[in-house]
């Protein structure tokens, strides 16, 4: 059994509720990952994807910031330019 294949019946397994913060945690181990890359300074955020951001940073992933109300990612303790 791939590690893949464990996860996708686990998920069958576990109510929605108990799935959401595995799947925020993976998604906000993801864009971290993201920002530690040289040039990806932010993510841009769009639709539904902020609550998830807002979850990610009150739990210390990274920083949710605002440029003319548009919501990015930053890494926790990037400059601002």
């Amino acid at each position: 059994m791939t590690l893949t294949s464990l996860l996708a019946a686990l998920r069958a397994l576990l109510p929605g509720p108990a799935w959401d913060p595995l799947a925020r945690g993976a998604w906000c181990r993801a864009q971290r990952r993201h920002l530690s890359v040289p040039g990806h300074a932010v993510v841009w955020l769009r639709g539904d994807v902020l609550t998830w951001a807002e979850w990610g940073a009150a739990r210390g992933y990274f920083e949710v910031g605002r440029m003319d109300g548009l919501p990015y990612l930053r890494a926790l303790g990037e400059r601002v330019a």
